[in-house]
């Protein structure tokens, strides 16, 4: 599979995109949780990286057991080859391509990135969205493709779990393909000036996350969101993250209410007052803290 391809789910399933992380209100130090519904149900909700990074396939033993006890997982889409197929074909330009709405220097850097890192070529570059360009060099180039979303969805078939999806391709797309042009030039733009503190970022992100501090990662999204327009902010907010935070609890409703249900999203769609912790609540569901899974035993 090649790098772009291989990488696709990473930066489309967010927020594991880092540029997202900002969009979401302090929560507690918390990234597994308890849902029960009104009838005793027995739920769980994880917050994910959407990283390949080793250290958060190493699941510790608070997410096996929540899989073990459940008969579904639902993740924000299901990683499979037609979803790849759908996701791959949206980042691409028919017309116009992306060196004819580029600055020439800008897009000079962006080919010399790609080519380096990702293993893409100038042609191939050239097809790509604005949007699409930015999200694939703000996240480090894919190694294995085993990002953390994919390794949970293969445990949970392993244990005989129906893996099912929270949302269409089209409507997590919605957020970046729909854009503005201009927009889309900004976010590029603005991941372009940012490529060479990647990997301090992404790291930053990581390590907060195994901590289990919601708290901690929204200032680290501040710091990599501080330097883009409001109004972009804004569309990550509003498209992003609420809207998409109420169109997967609808689709989980069902299946939480029959119970044994692990719902595994982007952990910062977790906290907020439309996230899904308040949104469960809201819908009379007990949300409880389990222990930050990757924290250590006091």
């Amino acid at each position: 599979m090649s790098g772009d391809r291989r990488g696709v789910f990473r930066f489309v399933l967010v927020p594991g995109l880092a540029l997202a992380w900002l969009l979401l209100a302090p929560a507690q130090a918390q990234v597994l949780w308890s849902v029960e519904g009104p009838d005793g149900q027995q739920n769980w909700l994880l917050g994910t990286v959407h990283s390949e990074d080793a250290r958060l396939l190493d699941f510790p033993a608070e997410v096996l057991t929540a899989l073990e006890r459940s008969n579904r997982l639902a993740l924000e889409l299901v990683p499979d080859a037609g979803v790849l197929e759908q996701l791959n074909q949206a980042m691409h330009y028919a017309r116009p391509r992306l060196h004819e709405v580029l600055e020439d220097d800008l897009y000079d850097q962006l080919v010399a990135i790609l080519e380096a890192h990702y293993g893409m070529g100038e042609p191939a570059v050239r097809r790509l969205r604005p949007w699409a360009a930015a999200m694939t060099i703000s996240v480090p180039p894919p190694q294995t493709g085993l990002f953390m979303d994919l390794a949970l969805a293969v445990r949970a078939r392993s244990l005989g779990l129906d893996v099912v999806a929270l949302e269409r391709v089209d409507e997590q797309l919605e957020f970046l393909a729909g854009m503005p042009k201009a927009m889309q030039l900004d976010l590029l733009r603005q991941a372009l000036a940012d490529h060479g503190r990647q990997s301090e970022l992404f790291e930053q992100l990581v390590t907060t996350y195994l901590d289990g501090d919601l708290d901690a990662l929204e200032s680290v999204a501040g710091e990599q969101m501080a330097e883009l327009d409001p109004a972009l902010r804004e569309h990550f907010e509003q498209i992003g993250m609420i809207r998409r935070n109420h169109t997967m609890v609808e689709r989980a409703l069902d299946w939480l209410e029959e119970g044994g249900l692990v719902i595994a999203v982007g952990a910062l769609h977790l906290p907020g007052g439309e996230g899904l912790i308040a949104l469960l609540r809201g819908r009379g569901f007990l949300v409880e803290p389990v222990r930050p899974p990757y924290a250590p035993v006091p």
